[in-house]
């Protein structure tokens, strides 16, 4: 977060300093040194969204995702984090990725759901969140599988899955 000044970010973004632009929308949208308003954050990151500022995007995304100061549209939430995902935004991954294991907005692709999970796990942040398939594997003789080791599998990892991408 910027340490400058509401006022001396808006001077900036008045001169067009997208990166100025884009932390008086988070300020709006966190309701930091001013009232929450979602209005303005949004029409702020469209702005920065509009130069090239994938961390609009995204917070664009999660605003149609969450219905922040907007009617929910899970179209346009894909639309907006798809741009940010593209440039490797794990927080905009982890919105796609709840898109298309529930199916809001978009078909179900478990698919989808599984290339954001892994991509997300690569990070150090979220490393540990595949441990229990992980000791799944280890302990399991595949050579002679049963309903029950199959059982065990789907339950965690749709356990894994609720708790990536589990409804807020």
């Amino acid at each position: 977060m910027s340490t400058k000044t509401t006022d001396e970010l808006e001077e900036l973004a008045n001169n067009g300093d997208s990166g100025a632009i884009y932390e008086l929308g988070k300020k709006y949208f966190h309701g930091i040194g001013v009232p929450v308003n979602f209005e303005k954050a949004r029409k702020y990151f469209e702005v920065a969204a509009e130069k090239g500022s994938k961390g609009s995007n995204y917070y664009l995304g999660k605003m149609f995702y969450n219905g922040n100061g907007v009617s929910t549209d899970y179209i346009k939430a894909k639309e907006y984090l798809e741009k940010s995902s593209d440039a490797d935004n794990v927080f905009s991954k982890y919105y796609l990725g709840k898109l298309y294991y529930w199916g809001d907005g978009v078909e179900k692709d478990y698919n989808k759901a599984n290339e954001l999970k892994n991509s997300i796990l690569k990070e150090p942040l979220y490393a540990n969140q595949n441990t229990g398939i992980q000791e799944f594997y280890s302990m399991t003789d595949f050579e002679g599988t049963t309903k029950k080791y199959v059982n065990d599998l789907q339950d965690k990892v749709l356990l894994e899955y609720k708790n990536l991408f589990g409804k807020e």
